[in-house]
C-alpha cells in the first residue's frame, strides 16, 4: 500500500505529484522566480508538487487509460486483498481504503481553492479546463479555476463529450465554459434576479410584463451557456445533476409552455397560467445558488429538513390520532345553540307542525347572540347555559368562525387541531368546546398543548438548532484549515526572515536594549502591558495607569489586540517607540519636555513628570505651536480620564433618559418647558463631552466604536435643536433615545446584550437574506393568487386590513404568519378564494416559521452562551467602582486616614499586593465597612484563581495559610512568588458567577466567621472551611461531580446525629453579657447551660429537634398542607348557598392555624431562633402562619370585610407553596429556577432598558392620538362623519381613549408587552396605523408606515429580548444538571471515550432473551400449535397487520358529520371487520406463542385494544336501545383510536422521539407538579380577588373567576398567554360600569362588599403580568428545556453510532442463533451472525478480516459470548479509543459490572481468540503450501532429468521436437495429478480489513532459488478455478 511521504505535513493536498516540471508564471519566467520571496524549502516543497495542466485530448487519452487499469485490476484481484504472516503477526494489503474515498473534501465543486494552491495558481489559466486536480474522483472530469468575490474557486466538469459533440478541447465548449465561470457573467445574472424581483412585486403593471421576455431571455441564455460547457443530465457534474439547475429549468420552461398556452388561445384559460406564473416568483432563490455564505444556511435548512422529516412524521401522525380523537368526540357539537323556547305550534293548510318547528329553528332571529356571534352551548354538566327563555339544542345552523371551527370532518379535525398545536388563537376553539361539552374535556387540550405543542413544535426548534450548529462546525473547521494551511506555508519563510532581521540588530546597541525590553514585554503573563524593569519604586507592580484605565486587548488570556504599537521603557527611563515596522525605537525628542507617541486607545502611556503625550497626526508636528497645543491636549486628557467625569457622564444619561420618559399626554406647560431646557442642558453636556474627548484623544477617538456612537448622537441632537420648529423631522427627536445604549458602556450586561444583537446581525446576515426571500416569494405567490379576490362583494364594507391587495400588504401578511399568527387570516383568505389558500398559508408557516425562524432562535440561543452572562467586567465598570471609591474616600477623609494618594482600578491591591494575613485582615475591614466583599485574582501556578476576603475573625491558620480557589496557599513566607503574583493580579467583578453572588449573600446572612461563644466549637469551624473550600461550582475542592451523589448519603447519615443549634445570635449573647449590670439575670446566661435547668433544657430541646426531623411529622405536616390547601378550593362565591360547608371550612381552617401555629412553636424550640428566621422556608411558613391568624383574628373582632384583611385572607393562597421544601423533586426545580433569578433579573432589566427606547418613541409617536369618536354601541365612526373631539362631542356621541395606549411610558410598556406575546397586538396596530393627530379623528391606515415600528418591535424586543430568558434558564439547567448528573472520571475522558463509555453501560443492561421455542411433538395440538407458531413470527404476518392499520385509519377518517345511513352501515361492518381481524391475529398469537405472547409489552397493549374494541362494539349494540347521552358512545368508539396508535411501534424515527419525551418525564412530572401549584395558587388569589366582578364579555358563565373550576380551566388557557389581554380588560372594570357597593348574587339579592362588582386596576395588572411572566416565561421553558436537553442526548447516542434499538436488533438477531439464550454462539456461526445483523453493527460478508482484527475470546466448545461479540461490533462502529490510565480504571469498573451480570461469561475459561485461530490457520496452510511447492520442484527435477536423459540415448535427432512435446505432455500429466483435488489455502479479504503496517506488503518476493522453474509459477497462478479463489496469505 503507497503512503504520499514528504517533508512536511503539508502534503495532504491531492494534486501535488513528484516529478513534475514547475508550473510557469504569466510572463512566462519559471515559479521559483514567482516563489523567490519565500523561503527555498517551501519553494521546492510546494512546486515539486503542483499539476495545473490545461486539459488536451492526450488528457482524455491518459482517463481511458487509467480507468482501463483500473478495470483490469479489479478482474484480477476481485476487490480482495491478500494476507501474510510476518514475524508471527497478519498483515494484509489493503489497497481500498484510499478506494473508498469519492473525493478530497477540500477541493469539492464550488468550494474556494486552497490557499497554498491559489499562490501557486497561473491567473492567465482562468476559466480554462484543466486537468483534475483531485485524484480520488473516480468519474472522467476535468477542472476550471475562475475568481469570483475576489477569490479562486473550483468548478468542476465531465471530461465526456456534451450532447455527443462537445470535447473539452472544443472552442465552443471552452468559450461557454469560461463564460459560465466569469465572474461577470454571475454579476449580470444577480442583477438581473435582483431586477426581476423587484418588477415581480409590481403586480398588474404593463412593464412588468414587458420585461419578463427580456428576463426570460437572458435566462434562456445563461441555462443554453451552461448547458453547453456542462453536458445535460447522462454524467456526474452535467447541468440536471446540481438541484439548484433543477429550479431554473422547471421556472424557464414553465415560462414557456406559458406564453404557448396564451398563444394557442388568446385571452381564455388566463386562471390557469396563473399557477404556472407563480413559478416565476421561485427566481429569487437563484440568488442562494450564487452567492456563496447563502449556501451554508441553504444547506443548513436542508439538512434540517431531512432531521426534520421525522419529527413533521411525528407531528403528522399525532395531529391525525388528534383529528381522530377530536372527529369521535367533537362532531357536530360546536354547532350547538341557543335558541328562543318553541310556542305552541299548531298545524295549518299551509304548514303542518313540523314545518314550523323547522322553520322556527332555522331562523337565525330566534337563536341566541352575544357580540356578534351566536352563542355555543352545551347539555352535559359545567358546560355553558343558555339564558331564561332559551333552549340548548344540537344542529342549529353552521359552524363559528364562518364554518371553519369544527371537528365534522377529518379535514377540518386537522385543522383545528394544527390551530391548537401552534397556539394561535387557540383559546377560541377551547373556549367553544369547553362550553359545548363541559369543563372534563380539559384533559384533551392538556394532551393537546402540553405534548403537541410544547413537545413537537419545540423539537422542530431543537432539530433546527442542531442542524445549524453542525453545518457551523464544518464551515469553521474548514475556514480553520484554509487559515492554517496558508499558515504554513508562510511560517518558515516568516522565521527565516526574522533571524535575519536578528543578525542585523545584532550590532546596535540600541536595538539589543529594544530587543532586551521586548523579551521583556514577551516575558510577561496577562495583565501586564508596560515594562517594570528597574522601577524600584513601584512594588505593587505598577501595571495600572492613574487614569485607570485596564489595558487593551484580552487581558485574561494575554493577547495584545491587533495592531496596537507596544511603547518600550527602557531601564534606564529612556522612551521609546516602535514606528511603523522598524523594529528599533526612535528617541522623539532631545531637548524640553519628552514627548512620547501614544498607543493602544490612546490612554496610555501614562504621563510621568515631564512628559508630554502625543496623540495627534504625524501632519501636525510641524507647527509652531505644537508644543503648547499639546500641553492643553494633556490637561484636557486629565479631565476625560478622570473616572468622576465617566460617573458624572453615567448619571446625566440616566437623568436624560428619566426626563425623556417623563414626556406624557397632557403635560402641563410647566412640564414641558422643563423638558425643554433640560434637553438643551443635556445636549450641551453630550456636546462638551464628546469636544472634551476629541480635543484629548485625538485621533485616538474614532478608533473607538462607542465614541463614534456618541459623536452620532451629539451631531443629531444638534440637528434636532435646529429643527426645532420644521414639522415632520421630528425623527431626529428618536437618535436622542439612543442615549439609553451609552449606559450600556458601564452596564456591562447591556453591553453584553448589544453586543450579542450585532454580532449575531453579523451571523444572521445571510440568514436575513434567506428570511427575506422566503418572505418575498411568499407574498408574491399570495400576490399573483389572491390579489383580486379581497373584495367588497365577499366582505361588504369591511374588507380585512391583512390582505393581498399590494406587495406591502402582502408582505405584512407573510410576516405576520411567521409571527405564528396564520388562523384569522386564513380564515378570511378563505372566505375570498376557498381552501386553495392553504396552499399558501401552511407552507409559509412550516418553511417561515418552523424552520426558518427557528434557526433565527437557534442562532441566538447559540450567541447567547452561559459563559457570555457571567463575563467579566469591563474597564468602565470599574472606573465607575473607582469613581464612587475616590468620592468616598474625599467623604471619609475626615474620619479615617488616607491609605494611598494615588488612586488607580487597583487601589485596594496596592502596598505590595500583600497576601499576608493582616494585610488581608486589614483589607477585609475595609471592605466589609464599605458594605461590599471584593473577589481577587491571584496568578498562582500561571492560572488564575478566585480568592474570596471573608470576614476578619478567623482561626490562626485560617488567617495564615488561606486556601486560594485552585488549592495553593498563600503563606507570608512566600513573599516573593507574591510579589509576582501581585504584578500579575487584574481586576475581577465582584462575583464572576450566579453562584459567588449566592454564597456570598448566604455566608453574609449567616454572620461568617470565627464565633466568640465556645459552644458551637470545632465542628462548625470545620463545616465553615469546608464551605469556603467549595468553587464556583459548589462543589468542594478535590471534589468531582461523581463523589457528589456519595457524599450526600454520606452527609445524610451523619446528619443522623442532631445537633441543637443555639436559639439567638452571637450579637444577642454578646449584648446581654455586655448589659449584665443593668439587667441583673443577664448575668446567669453564662452558666446557664452547666445548671440543671439548662441540661433540662437542651434535653427537651433536642427531642424536639429529633421530632421536626423525623420523616413521619414531615409526611404529617406535608399532608396537612394539602388538606388545608384543598380547602381554600371550596371559597367561591356560591359558598352562602351551603351554609354547612362554610362553617365546616370555619371550623377547619381554625384547627390547621392552631396546628400550623404548634408546628411552628415546635421549630422554634427544636431549630433555635437563629436557624429559624435565617431559613427561607421556614420564613414562609412564619408568614403563611402569621397571615392565617391575622385573618382569623379580623374575622373573630367582625373587621374581615374591610379590605386590608381581605387581601390577608387572599394571602392563605400561598399556603400550597409550604409543599415544595417537603418535596424533593419539586424543590429541584425551583432551585433550578432560584439560582436562574439573578440571571432572568439581570436580562428582564435589560428588557426594560431595551422596550424603554420603543416606549419612549411610542409615546413621541403616538401620545393622545388614540382617542376616537365612537357611537353609543361602541363602534368608531367614519372621519367623514366626524373630524375631529369638537365635532364629536357637539353630535353627543363619545369621544374615547383606547385602554391600551402610548399616552405615557407605563401605557406603552403595557402595549408593547401585548405585542410581544403576539395578544391584542392587532388591535395596538390598528390604532397606531389609524392614529392621524390630538384630539383627530383616526382614519384608515392614515399613518401605513407605522407598521415597520411594530416589525422593528417585534424582531428586536420580541425576538431578542424574550429568547434570552430561554437562553438564560437552559443554561442554568444544564449547569445543575452538571453538578447533579456528573460523574466521577468523566472530566479525565475524551468525547470518544466518553462516547465508549456510555455505550458499554447501555450494554450491561441487556441480555439476550430466550426464545419461544416452535412446538414440536407427534400429537396433533403440538403440530397445530406450530402452524400458529410460524404465522405469529413471519415477518410478512406482521406485514399485514401493520397494512390493516393503515387501512382502519382510513376508515375511521371517512366519518363525518351527518353521514348517510349506507356510509354509516359500511363504517360498522368495516369496523366489526377490523375488529375481527385484530382479535384473530392476538388469538393466532395467543395459540402460537402460548404465555409468552404477553411477556412483550406490545403484545400486551395490541391485547387491550382487541379487548376495548370489543366492549366497544358490545356496548355500541348494548346502549343502542337504552336512552344514553350520546357523549358516552362517542367515548365507547374513541378505543379504536389505540389501534393507530400500533404504528408506532413500527415506525424506529417515531419511536426514537418519543423515548426522549419518556425519559424527560420524571423531570418534567416535576415541573408540572410545580406548574399546578403554581396555578392552584394563582387560582385562588383570582377567585378571592376577581370572583366578584361584573361578568362583561369575554367573561360569561364559563370563562370566569367565580369557582375554582372555572379559575383554573381560565388560568390553564392563560398559561399559553393566550388572549390574556381580553381577560385583563374586563378586570379593570370601574364606575359607572359597575357597582362599587353592592355584589348581587346568584339568586338575585344584592349584598354590600368592600369593592362591589367593580375591578381592582393595580391588582389586574399585577396579577395577569407576573402570571404571564412566571408561567409562560420560566416554568413553560424549564419544560421545554428539560424536552431539548433530553432530545439532544438522544441525538448525540445517534451521532456516536451505537443506540439502544440496535442492541435490541443485535439480541433480535442473537435468538435466531441463539434459541436455548445460552449467551453463546459456535464459532463457525459468527461470520453469518455478524452479516445478519443490519447497520451501523452489521458487517456484510466477506467480513472474515474485520472479525480476525476484533481479537474475540474463543471459549470451550469453541464458542464465542454475546457480550464479547457485542463489545467488538460496539468498537468497530466508534472507531480506535485512546487507552488512558483513566479510562482503564472506568473500563475495569464495567468489566467487574459485567462480570455480574454475566456470570457464565466469567466461569468459562478462555481457550483462544480468533486472531491466534486464524494465526494457526495461516501457519498451516503457508506450512502445506511450502512442503507442496518442495515436492513439485522435486518432481519436477526428476521429470526434466529423465526425460534428458532418454532424449541424450535417443539415436533419431529429427525426433528431438517429439520428445520435448513428450516432456511436456509428461509434465503437465504430472503436476494435474499433483494439483487435482488440492486447493490453494488463503482467506477472504474484505475491504474492511486490518490496515497492512508492513511496508514491503504488496510486494513480489522474487525467490532466487535457481531450481524453480518459471513455468511452475505461472501455472500455479493461472490455475484458478472456483476451489483457488481465496486470497493468498
Amino acid at each position: 500500500m503507497s503512503e504520499m511521504k514528504g517533508n512536511d505535513d503539508k502534503n495532504h493536498l491531492s494534486p501535488y505529484e513528484n516529478g513534475v516540471a514547475p508550473a510557469v508564471a504569466e510572463d512566462g519566467t519559471d515559479i521559483k522566480s514567482v516563489l523567490s520571496s519565500r523561503p527555498t524549502s517551501a519553494i521546492s516543497d510546494v512546486s515539486s508538487r503542483i499539476k495545473f495542466r490545461l486539459f488536451t485530448d492526450e488528457s482524455w487519452t491518459k482517463q481511458l487509460k487509467k480507468e482501463e487499469e483500473k478495470r483490469k485490476k479489479e478482474e484480477k484481484t476481485g476487490g480482495i486483498a491478500e494476507a501474510h504472516l510476518v514475524d508471527g503477526e497478519l498483515r494484509f494489503d489493503d489497497d481500498e481504503e484510499e478506494a473508498k474515498k469519492e473525493c478530497d473534501p477540500k477541493l469539492k465543486e464550488g468550494d474556494l481553492l486552497p490557499p497554498d494552491l491559489g499562490d501557486i495558481f497561473r491567473t492567465d489559466y482562468y476559466g480554462k479546463p484543466l486537468e483534475e486536480i483531485d485524484r480520488f474522483i473516480k468519474d472522467k472530469t476535468f477542472v476550471a479555476i475562475a475568481p469570483r468575490f475576489g477569490k479562486k474557486f473550483i468548478y468542476r466538469f465531465t471530461s465526456t463529450k456534451a450532447f455527443y459533440i462537445l470535447s473539452p478541447w472544443n472552442p465552443l465548449r471552452k468559450l461557454a465554459v469560461y463564460i459560465a465561470t466569469n465572474q461577470y457573467f454571475d454579476y449580470l445574472v444577480i442583477t438581473t434576479i435582483l431586477l426581476n424581483c423587484i418588477f415581480l412585486a409590481m403586480h398588474k403593471s404593463p412593464a412588468a410584463e414587458t420585461a419578463e421576455f427580456v428576463f426570460l431571455g437572458i435566462y434562456t441564455i445563461e441555462m443554453i451557456v451552461k448547458n453547453l460547457a456542462r453536458g445535460f443530465i447522462l454524467y456526474r457534474f452535467t447541468y440536471l445533476r446540481d438541484p439548484w439547475n433543477w429550479l431554473d429549468f422547471i421556472v424557464i420552461v414553465s415560462a414557456y409552455v406559458t406564453i404557448m398556452i396564451e398563444a394557442a388561445s388568446p385571452g381564455g384559460g388566463a386562471a390557469n397560467l396563473q399557477g404556472l406564473r407563480t413559478f416565476r416568483v421561485f427566481r429569487a432563490l437563484k440568488t442562494v445558488s450564487i452567492v456563496p455564505g447563502l449556501k451554508t444556511i441553504v444547506n443548513a435548512l436542508l439538512r434540517a429538513f431531512k432531521l426534520l422529516l421525522e419529527v413533521i412524521m411525528l407531528t403528522t401522525f399525532c395531529l391525525m390520532v388528534f383529528a381522530l380523537f377530536g372527529l369521535q368526540i367533537y362532531k357536530g357539537v360546536l354547532r350547538q345553540k341557543c335558541v328562543i323556547n318553541l310556542p305552541e305550534f299548531v298545524a295549518t293548510s299551509s304548514m303542518s307542525v313540523e314545518a314550523q318547528y323547522d322553520a322556527w329553528i332555522k331562523n337565525t332571529s330566534n337563536w341566541y347572540e352575544s357580540d356578534g356571534d351566536y352563542v355555543i352551548c352545551g347539555n352535559a354538566s359545567g358546560s355553558g347555559k343558555c339564558p331564561d327563555n332559551y333552549t340548548c339544542m344540537v344542529d342549529i345552523g353552521e359552524n363559528p368562525n364562518f364554518g371553519y371551527t369544527n371537528f365534522d370532518h377529518f379535514g377540518w379535525a386537522m385543522l383545528s387541531s394544527f390551530q391548537l398545536i401552534t397556539l394561535d388563537f387557540w383559546e377560541d376553539c377551547y373556549n367553544k368546546v369547553i362550553r359545548a361539552s363541559g369543563p372534563f374535556n380539559v384533559a384533551f387540550f392538556i394532551v393537546v398543548v402540553f405534548f403537541g405543542s410544547f413537545y413537537l413544535i419545540n423539537l422542530m426548534l431543537a432539530v433546527v438548532a442542531m442542524a445549524y450548529e453542525e453545518e457551523a462546525v464544518t464551515t469553521e473547521a474548514l475556514l480553520k484549515s484554509h487559515a492554517k494551511r496558508k499558515r504554513r506555508v508562510w511560517g518558515r519563510h516568516r522565521m527565516e526572515s526574522e533571524e535575519q532581521e536578528k543578525r542585523k540588530q545584532e550590532k546596535d546597541p540600541l536595538k539589543e536594549l529594544a530587543n532586551a525590553t521586548k523579551a521583556a514585554a514577551k516575558w510577561k503573563p496577562p495583565g501586564k502591558e508596560k515594562s517594570d524593569l528597574g522601577d524600584d519604586n513601584k512594588k505593587d507592580g505598577g501595571a495600572v495607569q492613574p487614569n485607570g484605565k485596564l489595558p487593551d486587548g484580552d487581558v485574561e488570556s494575554g493577547k495584545v489586540a491587533p495592531g496596537t504599537d507596544q511603547s518600550l521603557i527602557s531601564s534606564s527611563a529612556i522612551h521609546l517607540e516602535k514606528a511603523g515596522n522598524e523594529d528599533y525605537p526612535v528617541k522623539k525628542k532631545k531637548a524640553g519636555p519628552e514627548i512620547i507617541l501614544a498607543y493602544g486607545d490612546g490612554y496610555k502611556p501614562e504621563r510621568q513628570k515631564g512628559q508630554l503625550i502625543d496623540r495627534n497626526c504625524a501632519c501636525c508636528t510641524g507647527t509652531s505651536i505644537y508644543t503648547y497645543w499639546l500641553y492643553v491636549q494633556n490637561g484636557v486628557m486629565a479631565i476625560a480620564s478622570d473616572p468622576l467625569l465617566d460617573l458624572f457622564i453615567t448619571i446625566c444619561i440616566v437623568l436624560n433618559t428619566a426626563f425623556m420618559a417623563a414626556e406624557h399626554h397632557g403635560m402641563s406647560d410647566d412640564l414641558k418647558e422643563l423638558l425643554r431646557i433640560a434637553n438643551y442642558v443635556f445636549t450641551s453636556i453630550f456636546t462638551f463631552e464628546c469636544i472634551v474627548k476629541l480635543t484629548s484623544l485625538s485621533k485616538f477617538y474614532f478608533g473607538n466604536g462607542w465614541n463614534v456612537f456618541d459623536f452620532i448622537i451629539v451631531i443629531a441632537s444638534l440637528v434636532d435643536l435646529g429643527l426645532e420648529d420644521v414639522d415632520g423631522l421630528s425623527v431626529f427627536r428618536s437618535f436622542r433615545l439612543l442615549r439609553v445604549f451609552k449606559l450600556a458602556q458601564s452596564w456591562p450586561t447591556l453591553k453584553l446584550l448589544l453586543t450579542i444583537i450585532l454580532s449575531t446581525l453579523g451571523a444572521l446576515g445571510y440568514l436575513t437574506i434567506v428570511l427575506v426571500i422566503v418572505i418575498y416569494i411568499f407574498a408574491v405567490i399570495g400576490l399573483q393568487l389572491f390579489s383580486e379576490s379581497y373584495t367588497e362583494s365577499v366582505f361588504g364594507d369591511d374588507i380585512p386590513r391583512w390582505n393581498f391587495n399590494d406587495f406591502f400588504h402582502a408582505m405584512l401578511m407573510v410576516f405576520r404568519v411567521l409571527c405564528g399568527e396564520w388562523i384569522e387570516p386564513l380564515w378570511d383568505c378563505m372566505r375570498a378564494a376557498d381552501e386553495l389558500c392553504m396552499v399558501v398559508f401552511l407552507p409559509t408557516l412550516v418553511l417561515g416559521n418552523f424552520i426558518v425562524l427557528n434557526l433565527f432562535l437557534a442562532l441566538l440561543l447559540n450567541a447567547f452562551a452561559s459563559d457570555t452572562l457571567d463575563q467579566e467586567p469591563s474597564d468602565e465598570d470599574n472606573r465607575l467602582k473607582l469613581a464612587f471609591t475616590r468620592i468616598r474616600e474625599l467623604c471619609c477623609c475626615c474620619i479615617k486616614p488616607k491609605r494611598s494618594a494615588s488612586v488607580g482600578p487597583n487601589d485596594k491591591e496596592e502596598d505590595g499586593e500583600a497576601s499576608t494575613a493582616t494585610d488581608k485582615e486589614s483589607k477585609d475591614k475595609d471592605a466589609k465597612n464599605k458594605g461590599k466583599a471584593e473577589d481577587k485574582i491571584a496568578l498562582t501556578n500561571g492560572r488564575a484563581s478566585t480568592t474570596k476576603k471573608t470576614d476578619t475573625a478567623k482561626t490562626g491558620t485560617d488567617a495564615k495559610n488561606k486556601p486560594q480557589a485552585n488549592g495553593t496557599v498563600a503563606n507570608k513566607d512566600d513573599k516573593n512568588k507574591n510579589k509576582v503574583d501581585a504584578a500579575f493580579s487584574t481586576q475581577r467583578e465582584e462575583f464572576s458567577s450566579f453562584n459567588a453572588a449566592m454564597k456570598a449573600n448566604a455566608n453574609d446572612s449567616k454572620g461568617e466567621g470565627a464565633k466568640a461563644d465556645g459552644k458551637k466549637g470545632n465542628k462548625k469551624d470545620d463545616k465553615k472551611d469546608k464551605e469556603d473550600d467549595k468553587d464556583d461550582d459548589d462543589l468542594a475542592l478535590g471534589a468531582e461531580a461523581s463523589t457528589m451523589k456519595k457524599k450526600e448519603k454520606e452527609d445524610e447519615e451523619e446528619v443522623k446525629e442532631i445537633v441543637v443549634e443555639d436559639c439567638f445570635p452571637e450579637a444577642f449573647y454578646k449584648r446581654c453579657i455586655s448589659l449584665q449590670k443593668w439587667i441583673p439575670w443577664c448575668s446567669c446566661w453564662e452558666t446557664f447551660d452547666e445548671s440543671a435547668i439548662g441540661k433540662k433544657w437542651y434535653t427537651f430541646r433536642k427531642i424536639m429537634a429529633t421530632v421536626i426531623e423525623n420523616k413521619i411529622f414531615e409526611g404529617i405536616i406535608l399532608f396537612l398542607i394539602a388538606v388545608s390547601s384543598l380547602t381554600l378550593a371550596f371559597e367561591d362565591v356560591y359558598l352562602y348557598q351551603n351554609p354547612t360547608m362554610e362553617l365546616a371550612l370555619d371550623w377547619l381552617n381554625i384547627i390547621f392555624c392552631v396546628l400550623f401555629s404548634l408546628e411552628m412553636v415546635m421549630k422554634w424550640f427544636g431549630m433555635g431562633f437563629k436557624k429559624y428566621f435565617t431559613q427561607f422556608w421556614t420564613l414562609l411558613d412564619f408568614a403563611i402562619v402569621v397571615v392565617s391568624i391575622a385573618s382569623l383574628a379580623a374575622k373573630a373582632a367582625g373587621v374581615d370585610n374591610i379590605s386590608a384583611f381581605r387581601s390577608l385572607r387572599t394571602l392563605r393562597a400561598f399556603r400550597p407553596l409550604r409543599a415544595i421544601s417537603r418535596w424533593q423533586g419539586m424543590k429541584i426545580v425551583v432551585n433550578a429556577l432560584m439560582l436562574a433569578i439573578p440571571a432572568i433579573c439581570n436580562v428582564l432589566v435589560v428588557c426594560l432598558v431595551f422596550w424603554l427606547i420603543f416606549s419612549i418613541m411610542g409615546v413621541q409617536f403616538f401620545s393622545g392620538k388614540f382617542f376616537k369618536c365612537v357611537d353609543e354601541d361602541g363602534e368608531r365612526l367614519d372621519f367623514t362623519v366626524t373630524a375631529n373631539m369638537t365635532e364629536c362631542l357637539a353630535k353627543n356621541y363619545t369621544w374615547v381613549n383606547s385602554k391600551i395606549n402610548f399616552d405615557n411610558v407605563i401605557s406603552g410598556y403595557l402595549a408593547l408587552f401585548q405585542v410581544a406575546t403576539f395578544e391584542g397586538w392587532m388591535e395596538v396596530m390598528i390604532d397606531a396605523v389609524d392614529a392621524t393627530d390630538v384630539d383627530e379623528q383616526p382614519r384608515y391606515e392614515a399613518g401605513l408606515y407605522y407598521y415597520l415600528y411594530f416589525v422593528a418591535f417585534i424582531i428586536f424586543g420580541a425576538f431578542f429580548t424574550l429568547n434570552l430568558f430561554i437562553g438564560v434558564i437552559i443554561e442554568n439547567f444544564n449547569a445543575l444538571k452538571k453538578k447533579y448528573e456528573g460523574s466521577y472520571l468523566d472530566m479525565f475522558l475524551t468525547q470518544g471515550q466518553r462516547n465508549y463509555m456510555n455505550t458499554l453501560k447501555k450494554l450491561a443492561n441487556k441480555k439476550p432473551q430466550k426464545t419461544v421455542k416452535r412446538p414440536k411433538g407427534p400429537s396433533f395440538w403440538n403440530s397445530f400449535q406450530a402452524v400458529f407458531y410460524d404465522v405469529s413470527v413471519s415477518s410478512k404476518f406482521d406485514m399485514a397487520i401493520i397494512v390493516f392499520i393503515f387501512l382502519n385509519m382510513i376508515i375511521m377518517a371517512v366519518d363525518h358529520y351527518k353521514m348517510s345511513d349506507l356510509v354509516t352501515d359500511v363504517l360498522d361492518i368495516m369496523n366489526i371487520v377490523f375488529t375481527t381481524v385484530f382479535t384473530m391475529e392476538a388469538v393466532v398469537k395467543i395459540i402460537g406463542l402460548r404465555l409468552h405472547y404477553f411477556r412483550q409489552p406490545w403484545n400486551v397493549f395490541d391485547f387491550v385494544v382487541v379487548v376495548l374494541s370489543l366492549g366497544g362494539i358490545l356496548l355500541d349494540q348494548l346502549l343502542d336501545g337504552l336512552i344514553v347521552s350520546p357523549t358516552l358512545l362517542r367515548v365507547v368508539r374513541v378505543f379504536r383510536i389505540g389501534r393507530v396508535l400500533r404504528l408506532i411501534k413500527a415506525a424506529k424515527g417515531i419511536r426514537k422521539l418519543l423515548f426522549a419525551l419518556i425519559i424527560s418525564l420524571p423531570a418534567l412530572l416535576n415541573i408540572g407538579a410545580l406548574l399546578f401549584l403554581v396555578m392552584y395558587i394563582f387560582a385562588i388569589i383570582g377567585m378571592s380577588s376577581f370572583g366578584n366582578v361584573k361578568i362583561e364579555s369575554p367573561l360569561d358563565d364559563t370563562v370566569n373567576f367565580q369557582t375554582f373550576g372555572n379559575s383554573f380551566v381560565l388560568l390553564l388557557r392563560l398559561s399559553t398567554s393566550a388572549g390574556w389581554n381580553d381577560i385583563l380588560e374586563p378586570l379593570l372594570i370601574e364606575p359607572p360600569d359597575c357597582d362599587p357597593d353592592y355584589i348581587i348574587r346568584s339568586d338575585g339579592s344584592r349584598v354590600e362588599s368592600t369593592n362591589g362588582d367593580c375591578g381592582t386596576p393595580w391588582l389586574a395588572y399585577f396579577f395577569m403580568v407576573a402570571y404571564i411572566i412566571v408561567i409562560f416565561l420560566i416554568v413553560i421553558n424549564m419544560y421545554i428545556a428539560v424536552i431539548l436537553e433530553n432530545f439532544n442526548q438522544a441525538h448525540e447516542q445517534e451521532e456516536v453510532g451505537v443506540t439502544e434499538d440496535d442492541f435490541d436488533e443485535f439480541y433480535v438477531v442473537w435468538e435466531k442463533y441463539d434459541p436455548l439464550a445460552t449467551q453463546y454462539i459456535k464459532y463457525e456461526q459468527l461470520s453469518t451472525f455478524v452479516a445478519d445483523l443490519d447497520p451501523p453493527l452489521g458487517i456484510p460478508k466477506p467480513n472474515e478480516i474485520a472479525l480476525v482484527a476484533c481479537d474475540l475470546p474463543i471459549m470451550e466448545g469453541d464458542k464465542i459470548h454475546c457480550l464479547d461479540v457485542l463489545i467488538a461490533l460496539v468498537k468497530n462502529v466508534l472507531g480506535r479509543v485512546e487507552e488512558t490510565e483513566e479510562f482503564k480504571e472506568l473500563r475495569g469498573q464495567m468489566e467487574e459490572k459485567f462480570e455480574e451480570t454475566f456470570p457464565t461469561r466469567v466461569n468459562n475459561g478462555k481457550m483462544s481468540s480468533t486472531m491466534q485461530k486464524k494465526k494457526e490457520d495461516v501457519a498451516a496452510k503457508t506450512l502445506q503450501r511450502a512442503w507442496r511447492s518442495f515436492k513439485t520442484q522435486k518432481q519436477l527435477r526428476n521429470i526434466t532429468k529423465m526425460a534428458m536423459d532418454k532424449s541424450k540415448d535417443d539415436e533419431d535427432k529429427k525426433s528431438k521436437g517429439g520428445a520435448l512435446a513428450a516432456l511436456g505432455q509428461r509434465l503437465s500429466t504430472a503436476l494435474t495429478n499433483f494439483f487435482s483435488g488440492s486447493s490453494r489455502p488463503g482467506s477472504a479479504a474484505s475491504s474492511r480489513s486490518v490496515k497492512s503496517t508492513d511496508p514491503d506488503a504488496g510486494k513480489t518476493k522474487v525467490n532466487t532459488n535457481t531450481l524453480q522453474t518459471p513455468s511452475v509459477g505461472a501455472l500455479y497462478n493461472n490455475h484458478k478455478d472456483d476451489n483457488n479463489k481465496d486470497v493468498e496469505l
